[in-house]
């Protein structure tokens, strides 16, 4: 696919994907930033939650109608570092999805932060009532203490009362910069004209000033054990951290293969075959490589019968160190590549995951075709690399358990 990329007199940039024939259209507004610059958990999740709810012209009402009674899929995701508007709509809403764009990012009111705050609040309480979300939370509040990407919904509940309507809007407009912005559209258009209607609609988009950057996350110092008793939970979840390479790292490609093996990988990985079928300790059990721009992590996660808390973790520390110690097979890594080539074609299957991936990437300073060289990468690791990457994974390490509070007495 060919990426058009232009500046507009703002300094905004257009990332133009032509698809040929494709019924439906993808356009992605993305604002550097995200959660990595928040000031208080929950600002950038409810900042882009009340774009879509009213502005000076529209209502939220008049606004789901519009939506509705076009066919317009119009939602916002608040990402760990940037926060995206993303439309999907047929080829002729286009006056009507930039006209709607242009009005929720230069003119929303955010008068219903009162109602959105109390929705997010019950939402997050929710899910920090299931164990799985809670233990996750736990452990990622703690990996990453002294940075915003510690901020979950425990975070969220705990920082809360320091959130406040006027600290959001105006987070919210100093990060609204067209040089940390960019527009993204995928689906059949014609060029030159693309970029006439976009310029009329986003050229007076403010360029004034960056906010300052973030430091860099300060790593704990020592392992770190973290627990929540849950009178009602059946099984224990047994969480597992570690810092890894961050998005764009030159060791990506081989920890995401590392991962795959490990615990990522369907029912095929590691973890899966060891823990659960062999010595019959997990309900479910698995891992996840997550490469964010300032850092990256590993999560380990197992459920388990309260009284085999220890044993899961036996598990987890022997699993790594075979990692660590022998190089996989071919049939392995073999079967690593695939799944990731798999996965990478399932993903980019329709214009807006397509337009997704090419606004993340490019705000990311990676480069709008970023994904497809990170594949071109993966197919070329070795053995020898994922050993390598395995070997990243060092202490120190992070580990969250919620169970029983019978279950977490000797926990240690």
């Amino acid at each position: 696919m060919d990426i058009l990329t232009s500046t507009l007199t703002n300094n905004l940039p257009l990332l133009l994907a032509p698809m040929p024939e494709t019924p439906r259209m993808a356009l992605a507004v993305t604002i550097d930033g995200g959660i990595r610059e928040e000031p208080v958990a929950g600002v950038d999740k409810l900042a882009s939650r009340l774009l879509l709810k009213g502005t000076t012209r529209r209502s939220a009402e008049r606004i789901a109608r519009e939506l509705d009674e076009r066919a317009i899929d119009l939602h916002e995701m608040s990402r760990a570092d940037c926060t995206v508007l993303l439309a999907v709509f047929l080829n002729k809403e286009l006056p009507t999805v930039l006209e709607l764009l242009r009005d929720v990012l230069l003119h929303s009111t955010f008068r219903d932060y009162p109602r959105e705050l109390v929705k997010l609040e019950g939402e997050i309480r929710s899910s920090q009532d299931m164990p799985a979300a809670l233990a996750n939370s736990l452990l990622v509040s703690t990996l990453f203490a002294s940075h915003p990407y510690g901020n979950t919904g425990l975070r969220f509940l705990e920082t809360m009362e320091q959130l406040n309507e006027e600290l959001v809007r105006g987070w919210y407009t100093r990060e609204l910069q067209a040089s940390r912005m960019n527009v993204t559209v995928v689906g059949d258009f014609a060029v030159d004209n693309m970029r006439a209607r976009l310029a009329e609609t986003f050229s007076d988009i403010p360029n004034v000033s960056a906010p300052e950057p973030t430091p860099l996350p300060s790593p704990v110092e020592a392992d770190r054990m973290v627990t929540a008793a849950r009178p009602d939970a059946q099984q224990a979840q047994v969480y597992q951290g570690w810092y890894a390479p961050r998005l764009g790292d030159d060791t990506q490609a081989a920890m995401a293969v590392m991962n795959t093996i490990f615990g990522g990988g369907g029912l095929s990985n590691r973890l899966f075959i060891n823990l659960r079928d062999r010595q019959g300790l997990a309900y479910s059990v698995s891992s996840q490589y997550i490469p964010m721009r300032d850092a990256g992590e590993v999560i380990v996660s197992i459920g388990t019968s309260p009284e085999n808390i220890a044993r899961a973790r036996q598990g987890f520390t022997e699993q790594i160190a075979i990692m660590r110690e022998t190089p996989i097979t071919q049939d392995e890594l073999l079967f690593a590549k695939g799944r990731l080539r798999g996965a990478y074609i399932l993903s980019h299957e329709t214009t807006s995951q397509h337009c997704l991936d090419i606004a993340i990437s490019h705000i990311n300073g990676l480069g709008p075709d970023y994904s497809a060289r990170l594949l071109e990468r993966i197919e070329s690791v070795t053995v020898e690399e994922v050993r390598d990457a395995a070997c990243l994974l060092q202490p120190p390490t992070v580990t969250a358990i919620v169970a029983r509070e019978e279950a977490l007495g000797g926990v240690e």
